[in-house]
């Protein structure tokens, strides 16, 4: 079930880089590095340390996406990869209380997001406030607009933005929360 989850995330993280592709290179460089922190949550293969460092780059991303995204987009996306960041730290808390195993060898095994212990009320937690984050900065951006003019992202941008967002953030969390 796990790979099936990382792989419809990896196929969301291309859906929001492909609405990007098109902007300068400030505008979808952050989308790029979501979707490479959504490689490092692959079953088996993120370990405490990278999980780690997936979501500090995220932090990093989300950051980069309040200062120099789209004028648009800005407070949507930015709330995005907030919640990737905390999902990611999640699964690095996870995957370091489910990788203590040793093998037969004596050797750290690192088992990955797949072995979370998890309850799921704290993901649904986050997935809740994710949507009401969501919801109130576009609420925000549509009864206070800045005087500066925006340039609207075409509706396919928009739709792949949007879907590719909701793809990947849900899966994650689901990923996180199934046992």
């Amino acid at each position: 079930m796990h790979d099936v989850l990382w792989l419809t995330g990896l196929a969301g993280g291309v859906l929001c880089l492909a609405g990007h592709l098109a902007s300068p290179v400030r505008q979808w460089m952050p989308h790029a590095v979501a979707l490479v922190a959504m490689l490092a949550m692959a079953p088996g293969a993120g370990d405490r340390s990278t999980l780690l460092a997936g979501a500090a780059v995220l932090g990093v991303a989300c950051l980069w996406q309040m200062r120099a995204g789209c004028r648009y987009r800005r407070p949507a996306e930015s709330v995005n990869l907030a919640a990737m960041a905390v999902l990611t730290a999640g699964a690095a808390g996870a995957a370091g209380a489910a990788g203590v195993e040793r093998s037969h060898h004596g050797a750290y095994v690192p088992e990955g997001v797949a072995s979370a212990a998890l309850t799921p009320w704290p993901v649904l937690f986050l997935v809740a406030c994710w949507v009401v984050a969501r919801a109130g900065a576009v609420l925000v951006r549509q009864a206070w607009p800045s005087g500066l003019p925006a340039r609207h992202p075409g509706k396919r941008a928009l739709l792949l933005g949007e879907t590719g967002s909701a793809l990947m953030v849900t899966t994650m969390a689901v990923m996180i929360g199934l046992p």
